[in-house]
């Protein structure tokens, strides 16, 4: 079952413009953050067969940051399951009074219409974290996540899930007491995936399957049908199934057929 199941990428940038079939050529199911609400809405009536197109309100970028209106994002929230690239970032140059403000006000509309949540939180994990916390959000998806030892112990009690790229000290989070269950992988295509040997592409997370697998001590196999029985158990958590393309649909179908796997935890 584990090689009929695509690899898994739950954060990536594309350039709205890229056609359905380039996407699809990828191999991948991708998960996209776009930056901005202007962004999402290019791309807010698309069909794609396997990219998820998420809504984002990047916060290292101002305009996207002094455009951002709620209800605006309320409007655009409806037509996806999955809001990203949000959060927190302190080394960008909109005040963080702005940020938090912003990344709240998310948060409020997530904890009433459940998404899955891909957060950004460059040096700002503290931060980021207690405003999670104050939502009651469970399930968060720290994407890139930097912070300590014990901020990802404290993250990890709080639910949060962690997106790693091949860029990325996955050993330390082991070492900080996060199981393969609570992982999930990704590009953060251009950045995360701009060094090493692997394809350059969104979706081509199979390095970080591997990596995964030696820090874990499993096969790439079990890692990435781990990844796909976390994803689904976030999804069902979310109820959002149904607003997942209908191929990707069927392949969580498959995983909840399959029964649980529990390697990792």
């Amino acid at each position: 079952m584990n090689r009929i199941l695509p690899p898994l990428d739950l954060h990536a940038h594309i350039d709205t413009g890229t056609q359905s079939r380039a996407l699809e050529a990828l191999g991948a199911v991708v998960f996209v953050a776009t930056r901005s609400l202007d962004e999402y809405e290019q791309v807010s009536r698309r069909t794609d067969a396997v990219t998820v197109w998420g809504l984002g309100c990047h916060p290292g970028i101002a305009a996207a940051q002094n455009a951002y209106d709620e209800d605006r994002f309320a409007d655009l929230v409806a037509g996806t399951p999955f809001v990203s690239e949000v959060g927190l970032d302190g080394s960008s140059g909109v005040s963080m009074e702005r940020q938090v403000e912003v990344f709240e006000s998310i948060l409020a509309q997530v904890a009433s219409t459940p998404r899955l949540v891909s957060v950004h939180s460059k040096r700002a994990t503290t931060r980021a974290l207690d405003l999670i916390e104050r939502s009651g959000l469970d399930g968060v998806i720290l994407h890139w996540w930097l912070g300590s030892a014990a901020e990802t112990r404290r993250a990890v009690e709080l639910g949060c899930l962690f997106s790693v790229n091949r860029s990325m000290d996955i050993g330390r989070l082991k070492k900080a007491g996060v199981k393969l269950n609570g992982l999930l992988p990704e590009t953060d295509h251009p950045s995360g995936n701009r060094r090493g040997d692997g394809l350059h592409q969104p979706g081509w997370t199979i390095d970080v399957e591997q990596l995964v697998s030696v820090v874990y001590g499993t096969t790439p196999d079990a890692v990435r049908h781990q990844f796909w029985e976390t994803l689904t158990g976030l999804v069902d958590r979310c109820g959002v199934a149904d607003g997942l393309p209908l191929v990707v649909q069927a392949m969580v179908r498959q995983v909840r057929s399959s029964g649980s796997h529990d390697e990792g935890r």
